[in-house]
C-alpha cells in the first residue's frame, strides 16, 4: 500500500478484544515489529474499559508523571478521548504504516455501545476499525490463569498448582469473571459489527499458517512468517489435573462453553477444546 493525500485514511485500527491468556501478547509482538505497522507506545491501552466499566476504573485513577510516561499519556487520554482517536491517526499517517491498535484484553468487557462509539470515531477519520478476538478452551484458561499466578510467586511445585486449583474449585463463584464471558463479548460484537466483520478465532489454532495467513488478510496486511516459537507469558507443565477437579471446572464454564457453541454453529468446537468437550456438562 502507498499513503495518498486522500482524506480517506489508508491503513487499519486492529481492535483486539481478548480473551486473557489467549495468544494476544504473542499476536501484538508479530505485528507491532513488522516495518508496516505501529501500535505506538502500549500494547494494552485500557481507555475504554477504564470509562465504561466500573470494576476496571482503577486504570483511570492511576497518577501519571514524567517518571510514568505511559501513565501520563493515558491521562490526556482519558481527559480528552479525541486524543486517543486522533494519536491512531497519527500513527497510520506514517509514511509505509498501514496497521495499528489497541489489543486489550479487558475489552471484551465493553458493552455492544461502547463498541459502536469506538467504530464512529475512526470511521469518522477515515480509519476502518477490524475487531479480534480470540478465545481459548475455558477450563484451560483457567488452569493457565491459575498457574500464570502461581509462577509470580515463584510457586512452580505441582502439587501447588494441584491445591490452587482445589481451592479455587471449593470456593468458586456464581457466574464466570467478567474478563472470560465469552458469550457477553461474541454478543457485543455481532451487534456492533457483524460476526462476519470480525476475526474470531482460537488460542489453539492460533499457531497455524493458515489461520495467521487469514489473520493477515482480514487486516490487509501482507503475510509475513511470524515467530512460531516466540511464546509469552507461557504457564506451560505437565502437572496431571485430578479429574473431580475438571469435573467441578467444567460444571462451572459449561455455560459459557454451550454458548460459545450456540453463537458460532458453524465452528466445531468440540474439535478445538477438547477439555472442554469433556468436562463441560449442562447443569
Amino acid at each position: 500500500m502507498t499513503k495518498t493525500n486522500s482524506t480517506t485514511q489508508q491503513g487499519v485500527f486492529l481492535l483486539g478484544v481478548g480473551a486473557q491468556k489467549a495468544g494476544t501478547s504473542w499476536l501484538h509482538l508479530q505485528l507491532h515489529n513488522r516495518a508496516d505497522a505501529n501500535f505506538g507506545f502500549c500494547k494494552e491501552y485500557h481507555i475504554h474499559d477504564a470509562l465504561t466499566v466500573p470494576k476496571l476504573v482503577r486504570y483511570r485513577q492511576q497518577q501519571g508523571s514524567w517518571l510514568k510516561p505511559r501513565t501520563w499519556r493515558r491521562q490526556r487520554f482519558f481527559k480528552d478521548t479525541g486524543r486517543y482517536y486522533d494519536y491512531f491517526y497519527n500513527l497510520l499517517s506514517q509514511p509505509h504504516i498501514n496497521l495499528t491498535g489497541d489489543i486489550t484484553p479487558s475489552y471484551s468487557c465493553l458493552s455492544a455501545n461502547t463498541l459502536m462509539t469506538i467504530k464512529r470515531e475512526f470511521t469518522q477519520r477515515g480509519i476502518p476499525v477490524r475487531p479480534v478476538f480470540l478465545m481459548r478452551d475455558p477450563i484451560e484458561r483457567v488452569i493457565s490463569s491459575q498457574r500464570m499466578k502461581l509462577r509470580k510467586r515463584g510457586q512452580k511445585d505441582p502439587s501447588q498448582e494441584i491445591e490452587a486449583l482445589r481451592s479455587l474449585v471449593d470456593k468458586l463463584p456464581k457466574r464466570v469473571s467478567i474478563r472470560s464471558d465469552y458469550a457477553q463479548t461474541l454478543g457485543a460484537l455481532d451487534e456492533a459489527f457483524g460476526h462476519e466483520n470480525c476475526f474470531i478465532s482460537f488460542y489453539e489454532t492460533l499457531f497455524t499458517q493458515k489461520t495467521y495467513a487469514n489473520l493477515c488478510k482480514f487486516l490487509d496486511i501482507n503475510y509475513q512468517e511470524p515467530r512460531w516459537g516466540q511464546k509469552i507469558n507461557v504457564s506451560a507443565t505437565d502437572t496431571l489435573i485430578p479429574e473431580d477437579i475438571l469435573e467441578q471446572l467444567g460444571l462451572w464454564q459449561s455455560p459459557i462453553y454451550h454458548a460459545v457453541k450456540n453463537q458460532l454453529p458453524h465452528v466445531n468446537i468440540d474439535s478445538i477444546w477438547s477439555t472442554s468437550a469433556t468436562w463441560c456438562r449442562d447443569q
